[in-house]
């Protein structure tokens, strides 16, 4: 599939829901930053919208993907691949750390932005 800003508008939208998500889970759960880890059905949830975003990061234009200061996209597609095939050997402190990254107002605002951004250059081509 041809990647283009409007399938970039879409994805992200993706990606915006699951950070939603993510917030959703930790607040259904009232874990924190200090505690995600600990809870084994909060962190499984939060980990499942990670490896969704890590899959979503890929399809992006490269244009998009360079686009981010907070979003680290490798590392996004390295934790998808860990999850995804060797989740028992994810070190869940750092994944707990790239999860609140992922919810941080910054990123969130980042990912806003450029959904705003791809929207717009898709209306000119």
């Amino acid at each position: 599939m041809t990647k283009t800003y409007s399938r970039d508008t879409q994805i992200l939208m993706r990606i915006l829901q699951n950070q939603n998500n993510i917030k959703e889970a930790i607040q259904h759960f009232q874990c924190n930053n200090t505690n995600l880890h600990e809870n084994k059905m909060a962190f499984d949830l939060c980990a499942l919208y990670m490896a969704q975003i890590g899959e979503d990061i890929k399809l992006l234009t490269d244009s998009t993907k360079q686009s981010f200061s907070y979003l680290n996209t490798k590392e996004l597609v390295y934790f998808r691949n860990m999850i995804n095939h060797t989740y028992e050997k994810v070190d869940k402190v750092v994944l707990k750390a790239y999860i609140f990254n992922m919810i941080d107002k910054k990123t969130v605002a980042e990912v806003k932005e450029r959904i705003q951004y791809c929207s717009n250059a898709a209306k000119d081509h």
